[in-house]
């Protein structure tokens, strides 16, 4: 989660929990959970990380690198998950960049001087990232992104620094609602909506969060099987798994 969006809630959000599955399994799937210096670029409020350090090996070293950590963020990390707010060290077998390069002005940049130079050939390497411009919303602009990215975009940016190794898209069933509501947003010009409308605070009910899981679930699980069998649907976001040239 970015930590705008951070907010009490009784659960986190069935987006968040079901994008940490599908990416997990993702990880394991390419043997990239066996690593033992692993990097979280971008981490937020540190959850992905901490859920993941339960499937890495005991003496893993993590770290949670995010500028925008306070004090508190800083000493709240778990133990065994290092968080800094300074430019790490280089040398880690697993780097993780979700949903970070479209926070940057320029990721060409961010991707040539700040994280290749943190890895060497054989890094494994995930990123993720929203799909389709045509769908930048206010929802984005909250967020404090400044683009969504096409297959091809993100693919081009990447190239340089990693070879790709599987490639796919997540969450089919939610393009239909995303795209509803920036065309709605279009047609009334309605001002830009608030941070607070980010995935954190929910609070919908177990019976709703339950359904909603198992309705994300499934949607994640099925679209990585048609992709496996040459069949990738669009989704709302990119990932590709690489590792470094």
């Amino acid at each position: 989660m970015d930590l705008t969006e951070r907010r009490a809630g009784a659960y986190r959000h069935p987006w968040e929990v079901q994008r940490f599955e599908a990416y997990r399994r993702i990880l394991a799937d390419h043997g990239a959970l066996d690593a033992h210096r692993v990097l979280d670029v971008g981490s937020g409020d540190g959850w992905f990380t901490d859920s993941l350090a339960d499937s890495l090996p005991a003496d893993t070293e993590t770290v949670c690198w995010d500028v925008n950590y306070s004090e508190s963020d800083l000493e709240a990390a778990r133990p065994g998950v290092v968080r800094t707010r300074d430019r790490p060290s280089s040398g880690y077998d697993l780097v993780l960049a979700l949903d970070v390069l479209e926070h940057v002005d320029d990721p060409v940049a961010l991707i040539r001087d700040e994280l290749a130079p943190l890895t060497t050939a054989g890094t494994q390497v995930m990123v993720a990232a929203p799909a389709y411009q045509r769908l930048f919303s206010a929802h984005d602009r909250a967020l404090g992104h400044h683009r969504r990215y096409g297959r091809r975009e993100l693919d081009d940016q990447l190239a340089p620094w990693i070879e790709s190794v599987e490639r796919g898209s997540l969450f089919t069933s939610l393009l239909p609602l995303r795209a509803a509501q920036v065309a709605v947003e279009r047609i009334r010009e309605r001002p830009a909506l608030e941070a607070d409308h980010g995935v954190g605070g929910w609070d919908a009910g177990s019976t709703v969060t339950s359904a909603t899981n198992a309705a994300l679930r499934a949607d994640a699980r099925t679209s990585r099987w048609l992709s496996r069998h040459g069949i990738r649907l669009p989704g709302l976001s990119h990932w590709v798994i690489g590792v470094v040239r």
